[in-house]
């Protein structure tokens, strides 16, 4: 953190403030080639928001005192310098003076370490060059959260009953608590109390698990502002309390920011199901092939086959659903579901009758209406598919789900 406030400063003071981002920050400051940035980019959020607290914490107790404020705005990367007092003269001609009270400021933040003096010194009048780098090592409680979070997003889907997610949330809060300044943990966690929150909703259980997620989602935010990851499981969140209109702007943010990660994509498919935006699925149809192809984004592929029976094409939807099985896709109740009422519309009863009997073996218990007619929007999606599951010879059971 010590490098990195120095960093800031000194680019901020020698009015480079624009070009104060992420990845200058990863190759100057942490000294990452331009191959590892799209991954690193991560680690210079953490830290910024670390410095922003520890900023923060200075100036409202030892430091609130001293002449020269630095802050660091959330979403930002580029210090602010407001006076703390009256310096009493024109700060063109003290330039030297302002840089060398905030350096002092810097210099006794004990959490962020010492900053030399003469560097931010002589920053009025000499910049460090592109090869002048400090070597970041990531610590090993970081590295832990990283691969826990890793983990924990492949125990997501698919969702067949509420026993899958349960491990999947205790692996992120076992995240949080190995790094509680790495936003991951708490990104996962979020994403997990929203899906479990919308599985029991008929449940007292739903409003905790909505204020958890809460929570989670906007301390992952503010931890990393920008992280896709983190805009991504607020999107999930506020798609869940009904925020529709927030959670497609988040979603469709997180999407630009990282559009080959197929984590990212499968929520915001979900949600553009969910809202009935049909043809944005199908518009990235071509790309969500290449995610599944690289080994991830296993809903991708039922995202993608729910929005052509949707859309009337069921020869297409039947082809997706048993490509994206095959691919080693998620095959549950929901995408047999949807194969059901595919082949029935398909004028293929006999198959459609052989997956009413098996969904009616398999999964006795999954209330799928329920659950779809609380997931989407629009109550018309959900009724032309039981509409066609039902004449396959589906019961449409709808038990209410318990903890």
């Amino acid at each position: 953190m010590q490098s990195f406030l120095s960093y800031v400063v000194t680019e901020a003071l020698a009015g480079r403030t624009e070009e104060i981002r992420a990845k200058t920050i990863a190759m100057d400051v942490y000294g990452y080639e331009v191959d590892d940035l799209t991954k690193r980019e991560g680690v210079v959020r953490v830290d910024a928001g670390r410095v922003r607290r520890k900023l923060q914490a200075y100036y409202e107790n030892d430091g609130s005192a001293d002449e020269v404020v630095i802050s660091l705005p959330v979403g930002r990367y580029a210090p602010e310098f407001r006076s703390g007092g009256d310096i009493g003269r024109n700060p063109k001609q003290n330039r030297k003076l302002w840089v060398a009270i905030a350096v002092a400021g810097a210099f006794v933040l004990g959490g962020i370490g010492i900053v030399t003096t003469q560097v931010l010194w002589n920053s009025a009048s000499h910049v460090p060059g592109r090869e002048q780098t400090t070597i970041y090592d990531v610590s090993p409680t970081r590295v832990e959260a990283m691969n826990l979070c890793s983990t924990g997003r492949d125990l997501i889907f698919p969702i067949v009953d509420l026993s899958r997610l349960q491990p999947g949330l205790l692996v992120f809060e076992t995240a949080i608590q190995r790094d509680p300044l790495y936003f991951c943990g708490f990104a996962g966690a979020a994403q997990v109390e929203t899906m479990l929150a919308i599985l029991q909703f008929q449940l007292p259980v739903a409003d905790k698990l909505f204020k958890a997620a809460d929570g989670n989602s906007a301390h992952a935010l503010e931890l990393a502002p920008d992280a896709p990851w983190a805009l991504s499981a607020r999107a999930w969140y506020e798609y869940g309390v009904g925020n529709f209109s927030r959670a497609t702007s988040l979603s469709a943010r997180a999407t630009d920011l990282a559009p080959d990660d197929p984590h990212v994509a499968e929520f915001d498919a979900l949600i553009s199901l969910y809202t009935s935006d049909f043809q944005r699925i199908l518009s990235h149809a071509e790309r969500y092939q290449n995610l599944r192809g690289d080994g991830g984004g296993l809903v991708l592929g039922n995202a993608l086959g729910a929005a052509q029976f949707h859309t009337g094409d069921y020869v297409s939807a039947i082809e997706t659903f048993e490509n994206a099985i095959a691919e080693g896709g998620a095959f549950g109740p929901i995408s047999t579901a949807y194969l059901m009422a595919a082949r029935w519309n398909n004028d293929q009863p006999a198959e459609a009758r052989r997956l009413a009997r098996m969904f009616a073996k398999t999964w006795p218990d999954f209330p799928l209406e329920a659950v779809k007619r609380r997931v989407f929007v629009d109550p018309q999606p959900v009724l032309d598919l039981t509409k066609a599951m039902r004449a396959a010879g589906w019961k449409g059971k709808s038990p209410q789900i318990t903890e």
